[in-house]
């Protein structure tokens, strides 16, 4: 499935990255394989823009990518999180692609080509979105098959097609009303292309992630998120928000909830 050959991709340590996610050796790809990789993958690495905010360039660099993921417990945005996943899987023999994705924002509008990068994996001639690396999301792949809601844990996904036949992730909280996560198409990309969104996210003061720091990670029971002035836990369906009285707060709350010390920044 994947238009780049194996052979040049660049080589990681697969022992060392299934350690960080807390998943075991399996020769197998098969989608319960799949299903364990991607939900501990969630819950062991969280998504977070704190490079961008100490100005720090984010490079599409997989080996580099895995130092500061694996090596250094540190997470990062979808083109991190995605492009290592994505070379995980590959060498997991796993038969995948890269695929762009367009986020819909707060007020409606779409974002452009390669706004988000997603993995499309095929197992046993049946596709699935596969997506480490968008927060708040889907904990478990989902199979593409249109106009068929899908529970996952207290949420419900499914998918649509717009006019051009492009595809749309859909959420709801409750099952009914559905809102548009973001748009994609079937075809194939490359790491390569993703570069000058990856440049703009992380450069253009327009890009969401400028805005403020960001840190969440999935759990069992929920997620817990940090920002520049909240820290806000989910769990068991209850939200609760405390406020942050400074910059020094800030940090603390960073390395007790998600093990990242200021000094590893």
């Amino acid at each position: 499935m994947s238009s780049e050959s194996r052979v040049k991709q660049p080589q990681i340590d697969v022992e060392g990255y299934l350690k960080r996610i807390n998943v075991g050796r399996n020769y197998q790809p098969t989608l319960q394989y799949l299903k364990q990789l991607h939900r501990s993958h969630l819950y062991a690495i969280p998504f977070e823009n704190l490079d961008i905010h100490h100005r720090r360039k984010i490079m599409l660099d997989v080996n580099r990518t895995y130092k500061k993921v694996v090596e250094r417990k540190r997470g990062g945005f979808c083109y991190e999180l995605n492009g290592l996943f994505y070379h995980l899987l590959l060498q997991l023999k796993f038969d995948c692609k890269l695929i762009s994705a367009r986020v819909y924002r707060s007020d409606g509008s779409l974002g452009p080509d390669f706004d988000h990068m997603a993995i499309l994996v095929r197992i046993d001639g049946v596709s699935w979105l596969v997506d480490v690396g968008f927060g708040d999301s889907f904990i478990d792949p989902k199979r593409i098959e249109l106009n068929k809601s899908m529970l996952d844990y207290n949420r419900y996904f499914r998918f649509e097609q717009d006019p051009d036949e492009n595809y749309l992730l859909m959420m709801s909280e409750e099952g009914v009303d559905y809102q548009k996560k973001y748009q994609f198409s079937l075809e194939t990309r490359k790491y390569i292309q993703f570069l000058d969104m990856c440049d703009y996210h992380q450069n253009d003061r327009s890009s969401p992630f400028k805005k403020g720091k960001l840190i969440t990670l999935a759990t069992k029971s929920g997620r817990i998120t940090l920002s520049d002035k909240h820290l806000k836990t989910k769990y068991l369906g209850k939200e609760s928000t405390v406020e942050l009285l400074n910059r020094d707060e800030f940090y603390s709350k960073l390395e007790h909830h998600f093990g990242i010390s200021q000094s590893a920044l």
